[in-house]
C-alpha cells in the first residue's frame, strides 16, 4: 500500500511524469549547440587567462610548489611562468605570448631587435588595418596574436578556420628546446631548461653532498699547493741571493718538484666534470687549476723541449764578439760590455760593427733550434685544446679578439709615435748627415742608443728639445742628505700609507736585501718575491743612491702592495688580473713619484721648474722610453704569433721580422739581411721563450 503511494506521487511530479523521459528514447544523439569558435583573449598581464598559461601554471605548481600570492603583484610579475621572466618576454617581444603554435605562420619573434623585414612583408594589410591589430575581429584592443587561428588574409582556407588545442606536456618542454635563428644568443637567454636543470641539481642533496666535496678538496689542493710554492720560491730564493752550485743545485731541484705537483693537480681538475659546477668561482678555480702548460706534454717532448730552450739559451749567453778595430779584445759580452758600447757611442762605424758581430753571434747559430722549437709550442698548444701557441699565449688575457683589440689601442698611439718618430730622425739627420739618414726613409737601428731600438733614452743628449736646460735629477740632494736604500724603502711604505695602503710590516725589513751583498755573489736585478704563505713578502734590489734606483724602490713596493691586496684569495688566485697588470701596477707607481712636484714634497728639488721648457724635457725623455718601446714589443710578439699560427713562413721568418719592424716602429736593420741570419735571437725573450706582449700592454 505504501509503494503504491510513492508511485502515484512520482507520477505527478512534471519531471518524472514528462513523456521525454522514457526508455524508448535513450538511443536518440544529444542535441548540441553549435558555437562559433573564437580566439582565447590573452589580456597583456599576469592573470591567467588562456589554457596554455594555465597547463604552464599547474606544471610549475607541481615541480617548484603553490604558486605567488596574487595580492602581491611584485611577487607574480617576474615568475618562471613556462619558462620566461617578464625580463625576457620584454626582451622578445612576446609579452602575454609565451608560445606560439607550430603551425603558425611566423617566423621569427615579434622582437624590438629582430628585423622585421624578414617576415613583415608576407603579412597582406588591407583597408588601413594596424599591423598589430585582429584580422578576425574588428577594433580588438587585446589580442596581439593575429595569427592564433591562422586565418589572416594569408592563410584563407578551411583548415586555417579549425582552432588549434592547447600544447600537452610533451609539445610544451619540446617548444622550450626550439631556438630562434635570428637570435645569436638564444642559448644565454633560453632559460627554461638550464633553470629546470639548476634547480634540480640545487634541490637534489646528493649534488650538494658531492659539491661539499669538492670544496673540501679545493681547500686541501689549496693549502697543499702553498707548502709547496713556499719551498719552490724558498730555494730559489737562496739561489740568486746566494750564487753557488750548492744553491743551484737545490733551485733546480725544487723547481722539478713543484712541477711535478702541478701537472699532478692538472691531471686531478681536468677529470672531474665541471659542467655540473654552478658556482662560478669554483668553476674558475678548477679551470685555472687544470692549466698545465708544457707540462702536459709526453715525457720524451717534454725533455726535448726543454733541452731546446736550454740549447738556446747556451748560445744567447755564450755569444762575445771582438771590439771596433780592436782583434785581440774578442770577450766582449752584451752585458755590460755591448750595453754601454750601443748607449755612449757616436761613432756610426763602431756602432755597425757592434750591432752587426753580436747578431752574427747571438742569433744565426740558434736558428735551426728555433724552427724545432715552433713544432714543439704547437704541440703545447694542441695539448691545452688550443690551435697554435700564438693564440696560446693571448689565453691569460681572455679576449676573443685580443690581437684586434691591441691594434686598435696602437691606432690611437700611432700619430704620437709618427710625430715623435720624424723629430728624431730630423735630429740624426743634423747629427749624422744627409748621406747616412734619409729624410722618408726608416731609422737605422744600430744608432737610436740600444741594440735593439726598443729605447731611444740613451741619445737624449743628441735629440733634447731644450739642450740648455738640463734634466730633473735629485742625485746630488739625495746624496747631500745621506739617503740609504733602507730610508728610499721606508719613503716608499709612506707613499703607499699615505693613499690608505697597508703597511709590510717588520718581517720584510728583516728579510729583504736592499743592497749587494758583500760576502757573497747576488744576483742583482730587482723583484719582489710572493712567498705563497700570505705573510711572507721581500724584494731584492741591489740599490743605488741615485734617482733612477728611487723609482726602482717604489715600482718594487707596488708590487709588494698588490701582493699584500690579493693574499687572501686561494693560491691560484693569488697572481695578476693578466700577465700584464702586475708589472702596469709597478709603472704606473714609478710614473707617479718620478714628477717634479713629488720630488719636491720630498724636499729634493727646491729649485722651481715651473718652465714649459722643463717640462717638454721631462716629457719628451717620458716619451722616447715608454711610447718608442711600444711598436717594438708589438712587433716582436706578432712577429711570433704570425710564425707559430703558420700566417708567415718559417723559412723566411728573418725577412717577416724585418717587415713587422719596419711597418710598426719605421726602423731598419744597419745592413742587409738574409735567411741565414736570425736576428730575432739576439733578443733574451725569443731563446727563453717568453711572451713579451705583457710589457707593451704593460706600457
Amino acid at each position: 500500500m505504501t509503494c503504491c503511494r510513492i508511485m502515484l506521487i512520482l507520477c505527478f511530479l512534471p519531471f518524472f511524469c514528462d513523456p521525454i523521459w522514457s526508455f524508448a528514447q535513450l538511443d536518440l544523439p544529444p542535441y548540441v549547440q553549435q558555437i562559433t569558435p573564437k580566439p582565447e583573449i590573452y589580456y597583456n598581464g599576469d592573470k591567467v587567462t588562456t589554457p596554455l598559461q594555465t597547463l604552464g601554471d599547474v606544471d610549475r605548481d607541481r615541480r617548484f610548489g603553490p604558486p605567488y600570492d596574487e595580492k602581491n603583484s611584485e611577487d607574480g610579475s617576474d615568475d618562471f611562468r613556462n619558462g620566461q621572466t617578464y625580463d625576457e618576454k620584454m626582451r622578445y617581444g612576446f609579452y602575454g605570448e609565451p608560445f606560439r603554435s607550430y603551425n603558425s605562420n611566423f617566423v621569427g619573434g615579434d622582437s624590438p631587435f629582430s628585423d622585421k623585414s624578414l617576415f613583415d612583408s608576407n603579412r597582406n594589410h588591407n583597408n588601413d588595418q594596424h599591423r598589430f591589430s585582429n584580422h578576425n575581429y574588428d577594433n580588438n584592443p587585446f589580442n596581439y596574436n593575429n595569427n592564433r587561428y591562422r586565418n589572416n588574409n594569408n592563410n584563407n582556407n578551411n583548415d586555417n578556420l579549425i582552432p588549434q588545442p592547447p600544447l600537452i606536456n610533451a609539445e610544451l618542454y619540446d617548444f622550450n628546446n626550439r631556438q630562434n635563428p635570428f637570435d645569436p644568443n638564444q642559448d644565454r637567454f633560453n632559460l627554461n631548461q638550464r633553470y629546470l636543470d639548476r634547480q634540480r641539481f640545487q634541490q637534489d642533496r646528493r649534488y650538494q653532498i658531492e659539491l661539499e666535496k669538492l670544496r673540501n678538496l679545493l681547500v686541501e689542493t689549496d693549502h697543499r699547493g702553498s707548502v709547496e710554492c713556499t719551498n719552490n720560491v724558498a730555494a730559489q730564493w737562496n739561489f740568486e741571493t746566494n750564487v753557488n752550485a750548492f744553491t743551484q743545485t737545490e733551485a733546480l731541484n725544487a723547481q722539478q718538484r713543484y712541477v711535478e705537483y702541478q701537472r699532478l693537480v692538472a691531471e686531478q681538475s681536468k677529470s672531474i666534470n665541471k659542467n655540473l659546477i654552478l658556482d662560478r668561482k669554483l668553476y674558475r678555480q678548477l679551470m685555472l687549476q687544470s692549466e698545465a702548460g708544457a707540462n702536459a706534454l709526453p715525457l720524451d717532448t717534454l725533455d726535448r723541449y726543454n733541452r731546446l730552450i736550454n740549447e738556446m739559451l747556451y748560445i744567447y749567453n755564450g755569444a762575445t764578439i771582438c771590439g771596433y778595430q780592436q782583434p785581440f779584445a774578442c770577450n766582449l759580452r752584451y752585458i755590460p760590455d755591448l750595453k754601454e758600447i750601443m748607449a755612449k757611442s757616436r761613432d756610426w762605424d763602431e756602432l755597425q760593427h757592434t750591432w752587426l758581430e753580436y747578431h752574427r753571434k747571438a742569433g744565426r747559430e740558434m736558428r735551426d733550434g728555433y724552427e724545432q722549437l715552433i713544432d714543439v709550442m704547437n704541440e703545447v698548444a694542441y695539448v691545452n685544446n688550443v690551435t697554435n701557441a700564438g693564440e696560446y699565449w693571448y689565453l691569460p688575457y681572455e679576449s676573443g679578439n685580443f690581437r684586434q683589440d691591441v691594434d686598435i689601442a696602437w691606432e690611437q698611439i700611432r700619430p704620437l709615435y709618427d710625430g715623435l718618430h720624424a723629430y728624431v730622425r730630423r735630429k740624426l739627420r743634423e747629427y749624422y748627415g744627409p748621406e747616412r739618414i734619409n729624410r722618408i726613409a726608416p731609422l737605422p737601428s744600430h744608432i737610436l742608443g740600444n741594440m735593439y731600438a726598443q729605447s731611444w733614452s740613451n741619445i737624449l743628449d743628441i735629440i733634447i728639445p731644450y739642450p740648455g736646460k738640463k734634466l730633473i735629477d735629485i742625485t746630488p740632494r739625495m746624496l747631500e742628505q745621506r739617503y740609504t736604500p733602507l730610508l728610499m724603502f721606508q719613503l716608499a711604505e709612506e707613499f703607499f700609507t699615505s693613499i690608505n695602503m697597508s703597511a709590510v710590516g717588520p718581517e720584510f725589513y728583516q728579510n729583504s736585501i736592499f743592497e749587494q751583498p758583500v760576502d757573497r755573489r747576488a744576483l742583482c736585478e730587482p723583484s719582489a718575491w710572493d712567498f705563497c704563505n700570505r705573510h711572507d713578502f721581500r724584494v731584492k734590489v741591489c740599490a743605488d743612491i741615485n734617482q733612477k734606483s728611487m723609482i726602482s724602490v717604489h715600482h718594487e713596493m707596488a708590487h709588494i702592495q698588490y701582493f699584500l691586496q690579493y693574499r687572501h684569495l686561494p693560491k691560484v688566485f693569488r697572481n695578476g688580473a693578466n700577465p700584464a697588470f702586475h708589472q702596469a701596477i709597478g709603472d704606473a707607481v714609478g710614473l707617479s713619484v718620478s714628477t717634479p712636484k713629488h720630488f719636491q714634497t720630498l724636499g729634493l728639488l727646491q729649485r722651481s721648474v715651473d718652465e714649459s721648457s722643463y717640462d717638454i724635457n721631462y716629457l719628451f725623455s717620458m716619451a722616447i722610453d715608454k711610447v718608442a718601446f711600444l711598436p717594438f714589443a708589438l712587433a716582436l710578439d706578432n712577429w711570433r704569433y704570425d710564425i707559430f699560427s703558420g700566417n708567415a713562413n718559417k723559412h723566411m721568418m728573418n725577412c717577416h721580422y724585418w717587415n713587422l719592424r719596419e711597418k710598426y716602429s719605421g726602423t731598419k736593420p744597419p745592413v742587409l739581411r738574409s735567411e741565414k741570419d736570425f736576428d730575432p735571437g739576439a733578443k733574451y725573450h725569443v731563446p727563453a721563450n717568453i711572451p713579451y706582449i705583457n710589457l707593451h700592454i704593460t706600457s
